[in-house]
């Protein structure tokens, strides 16, 4: 049997971790709750336990060397790896946990909540309760513990799971999308667009390769999901994220006009606050939500 092997102290590797994700220092220190210092010195014993520089020579931004990236992907994991075994651990014995998700609109109403009766079977026990947001809403002034967002960069106390990426496409009622055939067909449809999604129309048009002038008519709705609504009673076409409307394309209640047509869409992501009273729920919530991910290339969830 073979010796137990050295590793280098805990508290250096959470906070190289920590530094890698946040390519900074002081966000680093904030989120661990420690001095900048601190974080400095954690740095430096774990590069000489190594025995080499984990960051590059750049005073703008802390760029971590391949060993760097290989060593924190490794925390990453580990910590990923003993969040879970606790979380199941604690499941046994927890009672229910009442979170409060906010989501926009349209992802909630299409996406969110029809899966949420799938939550209690998953056997966590957690009652979420959401609530729409719109695009003009100040999220961070909300009560959440959970937030569904396409932020790419959150404030540093809050921690971005990344759930899916998701794609725009043209969509219509299945006897509107029989209708358009080739691209001259366009020229009799009407699409519909919705003032909380600007550039998406725009987006796909270029995609396709035409313009606004090459449409029947625009009708204009004030948020997207009334938009998508309209679509599914057959007044025209819209411009939606698919996966969110992949409940309507898999009962034909939606259809792709033009399917080869595609353009990136949102990137969604479940931003929580791991050092919260439910931080623990928010993040067991979170790796659920990623396990109904159409798709994504997201590194695994940690903390």
């Amino acid at each position: 049997m073979t010796g137990r092997r050295m590793i280098p102290p805990l508290k250096a590797l959470a906070t190289l971790e920590c530094v890698v994700r946040h390519r900074s220092v002081s966000l680093a220190a904030e989120e661990l709750c420690v001095t900048h210092g601190a974080v400095s010195k954690q740095l430096t014993t774990l590069a000489a336990w190594i025995g080499q520089p984990l960051f590059l020579d750049n005073r703008r931004r802390m760029v971590p060397t391949p060993a760097a990236l290989r060593l924190a992907k490794g925390v990453e994991t580990g910590m990923s790896t003993i969040y879970q075994a606790l979380d199941d651990v604690q499941a046994a014995t927890a009672e229910e946990c009442d979170l409060r998700v906010i989501a926009p609109a349209t992802l909630a109403m299409y996406w969110l909540i029809p899966r949420l009766p799938t939550l209690r079977r998953s056997g966590l026990k957690i009652k979420a309760h959401v609530r729409y947001t719109h695009t003009y809403d100040s999220w961070q002034d909300l009560p959440f513990d959970v937030a569904i967002r396409t932020d790419r960069e959150p404030p540093s106390v809050y921690r971005r799971s990344p759930l899916f990426s998701d794609v725009l496409g043209l969509v219509a009622a299945p006897a509107v999308a029989a209708t358009v055939r080739s691209s001259d067909d366009l020229c009799r449809l009407t699409v519909l667009e919705s003032e909380t999604r600007p550039g998406e129309l725009d987006a796909w048009l270029s995609a396709f390769g035409g313009n606004r002038s090459d449409l029947g008519a625009i009708e204009t709705y004030e948020h997207n999901y009334v938009a998508i609504e309209a679509a599914v009673t057959g007044q025209g076409a819209v411009v939606a994220p698919l996966a969110v409307v992949g409940t309507h394309l898999a009962r034909s209640t939606l259809a792709q006009v033009l399917p080869e047509v595609t353009v990136p869409g949102p990137d969604f992501a479940a931003i929580y606050d791991p050092r919260s009273a439910g931080g623990r729920h928010a993040r067991s919530f979170a790796n659920w939500l990623r396990t109904l991910a159409p798709s994504t290339d997201a590194p695994a969830l940690n903390s």
